[in-house]
């Protein structure tokens, strides 16, 4: 189809749907007229919408008010980084403490205090005695010392106090424009009563440790049983202890073990007890007690060692040095050089030097015709003629003369006749009761011990309930 024809078809279209327009328009008149209608109604709406918006208020002007501010900011910066700095530090006191090296760990290292502190004997004096007390300090940006808190070691007695009470001193240091200000306080610390319980498993002082006993409380303890049980031979697994000691706290530290009060050791199927009598006005009378006053005090220690073990028993045997038959007439107990050697009994001593064989050696006369012999030595620590107590150091041990290794030979005479060692505590006389006139006072003083000892063990509430009763009772005696 060429275009010509194209376009007279489309015309001839065109006029074909005019004149059919009006016949279609009649015929649907009113769905015409709906249509219309409702275009018309949302154009009028839309246009209502958007021009009616209600009544206006016009705004109020805007009011501007102007005030003059002096500020003092940037003086206030300058004086901020002007002033010095507090800082607040902490130190433990250390074994072998200087003045200078505790300071420094203060973060104090101003050269003049550091030289002038150090000359002062109460800063000297806070430095000795125990390790491990808190010092505490305020240091300014410069390194300069402000001030210096920190408790002095020791505990003293309390004149005329009961219950145990004790007083330790706090040192305080200020520096002043006149100088140092050097002030030490006495306060005043009552004791607290601690329970604990243990089973030996391995060795007592395992067994200790892990009942959190502390190491001063467990030696005291082997001390008041020492002369009846052998604690290096005839402990058992399952053995018991049970305790009632002394603790002193204070600043949330405690500033020393006390005193042994109670304890019960179960040995092999026997209960040994103990009480602390702190017998008022009779010195010789204050001890460890049996519940019912019997003195568990005994001429003898069962042996001069803390520890050891035999490496050559009473009797005949080879001598390990000469290679001949012997008859040993004593015990080899095997420790290490520079061990204590206590006495086992009050005495005098005889002799202290050299001898044959012995090396070196101590000789200790005791009342009632008894003598012991400390052998194979490395140090004296008495001379001869010196009289010497229950449990004082002689000497050290060592490996002198014919020994083959560090080990004490250990010797027990009866009117000069060697006896077994291992026997000595069938020779040693019982110590003298309580007294009947302080019988009373013995029982009421020992009743709380006696009482928390009873309960260790059982049920653990009420063990608890009843320290922190005695405590409270000893904060206000």
């Amino acid at each position: 189809m060429s275009f010509v024809e194209f376009k007279q078809s489309a015309l001839q279209g065109a006029q074909q749907w005019g004149r059919g327009l009006p016949r279609w328009l009649h015929q649907h008149h009113k769905r015409v007229a709906a249509g219309v209608g409702g275009a018309l109604l949302l154009t009028s709406a839309a246009a209502f919408a958007l021009a009616y918006e209600g009544p206006q208020a016009h705004p109020p002007a805007p009011t501007w008010v102007s005030v003059a501010v002096a500020s003092t900011a940037p003086q206030q910066a300058d004086l901020l980084s002007n002033a010095d700095q507090v800082v607040y530090t902490t130190a433990h006191v250390r074994a072998n403490d200087t003045v200078e090296s505790l300071l420094r760990r203060l973060q104090v290292s101003d050269p003049q205090q550091l030289q002038q502190l150090s000359a002062k004997a109460e800063l000297r004096a806070l430095v000795a005695g125990d390790p491990g007390r808190v010092v505490s300090a305020q240091v300014s940006n410069l390194g300069e010392l402000q001030s210096l808190q920190g408790r002095l070691p020791g505990l003293e007695p309390v004149p005329g106090a009961t219950h145990g009470a004790r007083q330790w001193r706090e040192l305080t240091v200020k520096a002043t424009p006149q100088g140092w200000d050097v002030q030490s306080v006495s306060r005043i610390v009552q004791p607290e009563l601690r329970v604990a319980s243990g089973v030996v498993k391995t060795s007592f002082f395992a067994a200790a440790d892990a009942a959190g006993l502390p190491h001063n409380v467990a030696s005291q303890l082997i001390d008041v049983f020492a002369t009846q049980i052998d604690f290096r031979r005839s402990l058992h697994p399952g053995d018991r202890f049970d305790v009632v000691y002394r603790v002193y706290q204070a600043q949330g530290q405690t500033l020393a073990d006390g005193r042994l009060l109670s304890a019960q050791f179960d040995n092999q199927g026997h209960a040994y007890k103990a009480v602390w009598f702190d017998a008022k006005g009779d010195a010789k009378a204050s001890g460890y007690y049996a519940p019912n006053g019997e003195s568990l005090s005994r001429a003898f220690l069962l042996s001069p060692l803390p520890y050891d073990r035999i490496t050559s028993g009473w009797g005949w045997r080879e001598n390990p040095v000469m290679h001949f038959h012997e008859f040993h007439k004593g015990i080899d107990l095997a420790i290490p050089v520079g061990t204590p050697v206590k006495t086992i009994a009050d005495g005098r001593v005889v002799y202290a030097g050299w001898g044959t064989g012995y090396g070196k050696y101590v000789k200790v006369e005791h009342p009632g015709g008894f003598a012991t012999i400390y052998s194979h030595l490395s140090a004296f620590k008495v001379h001869v003629g010196e009289q010497v107590k229950q449990g004082e150091v002689v000497a050290l041990s060592g490996n002198t003369g014919w020994s083959t290794g560090p080990h004490l030979y250990f010797q027990f005479f009866v009117h000069g006749t060697p006896v077994n060692p291992l026997t000595l505590a069938h020779y040693a006389p019982k110590g003298t009761p309580v007294p009947a006139a302080l019988r009373t006072e013995f029982l009421a003083q020992t009743a709380e011990p006696r009482h928390l000892l009873a309960l260790v063990g059982g049920d653990g509430a009420a063990v608890a309930q009843a320290a922190g009763a005695s405590a409270k009772e000893a904060a206000h005696g």
